[in-house]
């Protein structure tokens, strides 16, 4: 028996018709448990047994003091001061403050930071909590003139 040119080039074309046709049916049958899957997932509770992280709060582990990435900030928030860009200055100098508490010269340029943003009372408060985190220093006496100053211009 002698199969026709004809012959064969249909049962080609039947072939991959079929061989699609079972590739189609399978993709869409894994799409349709896939999505059953995930809808049933979405469906369970999920117990979440600390208060901070059910209200949406991340914890944050303190930060290790570094010298180093604080003098970092610092110089940074120097540059920042100098280009007038006060919001971003008193967030670096902030970040310094984070990276080491007893940053005097941080502590510092975030008051006159805020002086310059027009914001006394927060550049009262930051020396006020330097002398406070300070006590022994020399430069508590120029502070303590500054907040004088600055609460004179509060009148």
């Amino acid at each position: 028996m002698r199969i026709s040119i004809f012959e064969k080039r249909h049962y080609a074309i039947y072939t991959k018709t079929v061989i699609a046709d079972i590739v189609t049916f399978f993709l869409l049958f894994s799409v349709l448990v896939h999505a059953q899957e995930i809808s049933q997932a979405a469906k369970k509770p999920v117990l979440v047994r600390d208060t901070d992280i059910a209200d949406g709060k991340e914890l944050e582990s303190p930060k290790e003091p570094d010298p180093v990435k604080s003098k970092e900030n610092l110089s940074i928030g120097n540059l920042y001061l100098k280009r007038r860009n006060y919001s971003a200055a008193i967030s670096r100098y902030i970040e310094a403050i984070s990276w080491l508490e007893s940053s005097i010269p941080a502590h510092e340029a975030l008051a006159r930071a805020y002086e310059k943003n027009g914001d006394i009372t927060k550049a009262i408060k930051t020396l006020e909590a330097v002398i406070e985190k300070n006590p022994d220093s020399t430069k508590n006496k120029g502070f303590k003139a500054k907040i004088v100053s600055l609460r004179k211009k509060l009148q």
